[in-house]
């Protein structure tokens, strides 16, 4: 269980204890009284609590009190005593105004120095931190590697004793978390340093780590991706905050409403709750439907229409931050955004947070709830808006796990070996490391605790001369380190300038810069961009623009006010559904199926109200739902496997014509649905020929098939074996788009494909081809090459998921299989029919497409 120890002001030195009185009448927040004893004590520490609580404020006051006591005693040294990380640069820019209260309360504002080192520092700012560095660094994971190795800053973070880490939760799940690992762990075993001096001779004291993260499981494994081996206290702020989480849906009895229906009510409803409330944020889960939803927004509100705003990741950086800091100062009504504003950026007083259905984990859903309301006494107020009948079910589940806190566990990235490139020549540049010692160093580093020696080797070859494949012919040009004297180097100065100008895990993706009169709006896909002719109107941070010219890697555009716009479709992937809440909606809808059989339609409508808190309408549309879906098959649930054959052909067209569709109902989430339809296609297409249409969804998939292709339950039961499953996945991936795709973001990340030229930004078309070609060199003649294995690792562990297709795969037999032929596409295959539709790239609209299944439904099954 994690410690708690309480501390009072008292501990602090008295000027910071005497601003802490003033500023917060002398009451620390429970979160800041349990971590503050383990810092002062000079140990490392993970704090977990909610939004608001004061988390930023109890990272750093042992801090400050550290800084202040050397002052005192005329021991405070120039050099970098603190080192803030925060995977969000926005969040550095915040902390760096926070500090300036607290500093000034200790009088040492004109003693202690707070530098920014970021992206967007320039470079006169870059050179003065080298002259005079502060003495606390607010900086991002990506800045801190490129200062790690540059002899200019290594004498300064020589002198380094805390380090902390905010929006742990979001780092430890993902690359950048791994990369950042790594780079604490360099920074521990001793930057500043004499030259000579290796990892292994590290002689100063042990670095305090402090890790805020938000409500976030389990924390045994957050605090050890945090240190590591070493030591490591848990702090859990208890005090929760209190959370009123709703549900909204256009529905009422009618399950499926005509095409349009829908999208108005949500825009009429959203409407609605930003008339009623001060500030809103609307969290949408892609871009385009951010940018759709912030359009019409605005025709739906044109009083308010100067006050509603878009914000997301492909804006520029000076058009967020004007979004941002017109949030802070209460003139915005409302703000449309995807994942943009989740981490804690200061917004100021947002009092709701509206979410366009689930976003696919309870985590998740804490953390943009926890946006409304920023403070731990006030209440956080969420409504989960379902789009449909399916998303219904999905929001209520999503809605009541929120409200208990049931948290999905986090999953750190395993030992990615193009982080391992990139840092190998990091440790190079320092010329100071026998590759004993970087291994050793490397593998300090959680996320590579399991790194084995045979793959560092592999990835030093690589680094050495491009690998078996490559390094006859282009050893210059691949060969970013060399072994001298027994010590790991970089043979040129070329490869350090080139390091320094890719030190990073986020590749390029192709972006076309958008330019309004002299401004920068944003950035929209080059395959969007190809779509378009001059005069075409789309939309860009929530405005309508004309497309005028084209350029070079941009292009001019022009206001288009009111005119009916295109909407960009930015290559982003689609949120995967948690397995917790897949296995709770699966749980739903096995209580709905055993219930069905045993109450009517009011007792079971009054249990979903009692239980779910939704309303009397949408019970009743969640139970026609289900008895429309019997009316032609069974409810799927989380003991049956339902497969559906549904033949779809024209009137009067002979048995052995059209198409055949197999539904099969697997309740295990996107990605490993994406994992496992794939395997089973290629065994079908081993058991009986001819290739199958695809389509995935997150509570099943389809098979599209012709008549040759069919099996009966038994035989396709036959299929869904574990054995030899990853070996099947492995040989349909081997030449797929899909490993091509990762390969590209990996070859930059490991410094294969730089992304850019030092002074230069290279073309994505060169980035592209580049890529190709090397893809196609390697898996020809060496597919053991250390970056294709992490391309193919990434397509199976991280874009599919294939852990959790094995784990169904292993229990599948156990399972009541039952194949069922139906009339007409059934209800509970509506979603993945429309899928189906819109990913043929098809002219009817999902919506119109669910309207024409339903008619079709009705005209099947009405007596």
């Amino acid at each position: 269980m994690p410690k708690k120890r309480t501390a009072n002001t008292s501990q602090l030195h008295p000027r910071l204890a005497a601003w802490v009185r003033q500023a917060f009448r002398g009451r620390l927040t429970e979160a800041q009284e349990l971590t503050l004893p383990h810092i002062l004590a000079g140990r490392s520490v993970l704090l977990s609590s909610p939004t608001g609580s004061g988390k930023t404020l109890a990272g750093f006051l042992g801090v400050l009190d550290h800084l202040t006591r050397e002052h005192e005693a005329g021991t405070l040294k120039d050099g970098i005593h603190a080192v803030y990380v925060s995977p969000l640069r926005a969040l550095t820019y915040d902390i760096e105004k926070n500090l300036r209260a607290p500093l000034e309360g200790a009088g040492l504002s004109e003693v202690v120095r707070v530098g920014m080192r970021t992206g967007d520092t320039t470079a006169s700012e870059r050179a003065k931190l080298r002259r005079k560095p502060p003495h606390i660094l607010l900086t991002t994971p990506e800045s801190l590697a490129i200062m790690l190795p540059q002899k200019a800053f290594a004498e300064a973070l020589g002198h380094c004793r805390f380090v902390i880490v905010d929006e742990l939760h979001a780092l430890a799940e993902n690359k950048r978390g791994a990369h950042l690992a790594v780079s604490l762990e360099r920074l521990e075993c001793g930057a500043g340093l004499p030259s000579e001096a290796g990892c292994e001779l590290k002689t100063r004291p042990t670095l305090v780590r402090i890790g805020l993260s938000a409500t976030a499981a389990p924390l045994e494994l957050l605090a050890r991706f945090l240190t590591g081996s070493r030591a490591c206290e848990i702090v859990q702020a208890t005090k929760a905050r209190t959370r009123r989480v709703e549900v909204l849906s256009p529905l009422r009895r009618d399950p499926y409403p005509p095409a349009g229906y829908t999208a108005q009510r949500v825009l009429e409803d959203i409407a609605g709750i930003v008339m009623r409330h001060r500030s809103v944020i609307v969290f949408c889960n892609t871009r385009s439907g951010t940018e759709s939803i912030a359009i019409r927004l605005k025709e739906a509100l044109p009083k308010l229409a100067g006050k509603i705003e878009a914000h997301h990741a492909s804006l520029d950086r000076d058009v967020r931050l004007e979004v941002e800091d017109r949030l802070k100062r209460g003139e915005l009504r409302a703000v449309v955004c995807s994942t943009s504003l989740e981490l804690g950026i200061d917004i100021g007083s947002v009092d709701c947070v509206v979410m366009i259905s689930t976003p696919k984990g309870i985590s998740r859903a804490l953390q943009r709830i926890g946006r409304s309301g920023h403070s731990i006494d006030q209440e956080s107020h969420g409504i989960l808006v379902a789009t449909n009948v399916n998303d219904l079910m999905e929001c209520v589940v999503c809605a009541e796990m929120t409200r208990e806190a049931r948290l999905d566990p986090v999953r750190v990235m395993e030992r990615p070996l193009d982080v391992l490139a990139q840092h190998l020549v990091g440790l190079a540049m320092e010329a100071r490391h026998t590759p004993d010692a970087c291994f050793e160093v490397i593998r300090r580093a959680f996320p590579f605790q399991d790194l084995t020696r045979g793959e560092f080797d592999r990835v030093q070859n690589y680094l050495e001369g491009g690998g078996r494949s490559l390094e006859r012919q282009y050893r210059e040009t691949f060969g970013k380190i060399v072994l001298r004297d027994g010590l790991l180097v970089t043979p040129t100065p070329k490869v350090e300038r080139e390091y320094l100008a890719n030190v990073g895990v986020i590749h390029t993706e192709g972006m076309v810069h958008v330019i309004l009169g002299r401004r920068r709006l944003g950035q929209i896909e080059e395959s969007f961009l190809k779509r378009l002719n001059q005069g075409d109107i789309f939309v860009l941070a929530g405005r309508t623009v004309r497309l005028v010219e084209t350029g070079v890697m941009e292009v001019k555009v022009e206001d288009a006010v009111g005119k009916m716009p295109t909407v960009p479709a930015w290559n982003a992937n689609k949120m995967p559904l948690s397995s917790g809440l897949a296995q709770e909606v699966a749980a739903l809808r096995t209580e709905l199926a055993a219930r069905l059989d045993a109450e009517d339609d009011d007792t079971m409508c009054d249990w979903l109200v009692e239980r779910f808190v939704i309303s009397t309408t949408n019970a009743a549309a969640m139970v026609r739902h289900c008895r429309n879906q019997l009316q032609v098959s069974v409810i799927p649930t989380e003991r049956v496997m339902l497969i559906e054959r549904f033949h779809e052909q024209k009137e009067g067209a002979p048995d052995d014509e059209g198409l055949l569709h197999f539904f099969f109902h697997s309740l295990i989430g996107r990605a490993a649905n994406d994992a496992l339809s794939r395997i089973i296609a290629q065994r079908l297409k081993q058991a009986v020929g001819g290739n199958a249409l695809v389509t995935i969804d997150d509570y099943g998939f389809l098979l599209t098939l012709k008549p040759f292709q069919e099996l009966e339950a038994e035989a396709w039961r036959e299929l869904f074996v574990p054995e030899g499953a990853e070996r099947d996945l492995a040989d349909v991936l081997k030449d797929s788009d899909l490993v091509k795709w990762q390969f590209r973001g990996v070859a930059q990340t490991g410094l294969m494909v730089p992304r850019n030229r030092p002074g230069q930004e290279r073309r994505i078309k060169q980035l592209r081809w580049s890529a190709e070609i090397l893809f196609q060199v390697l898996a020809k003649h060496e597919p053991d090459h250390p970056m294709l294995t992490q391309a193919r690792r990434e397509a199976t562990h991280t874009f599919l998921d294939l852990p959790r297709a094995l784990v169904f795969l292993e229990r599948a037999q156990e399972l009541d299989w039952q194949l069922r032929e139906v009339p007409v596409v059934s209800p509970f295959s509506f979603g993945i029919f429309a899928s189906k539709i819109k990913e043929g790239l098809m002219l009817e609209d999902p919506e119109e497409a669910i309207e024409r299944l339903w008619r079709a439904f009705e005209k099947k099954t009405k007596p």
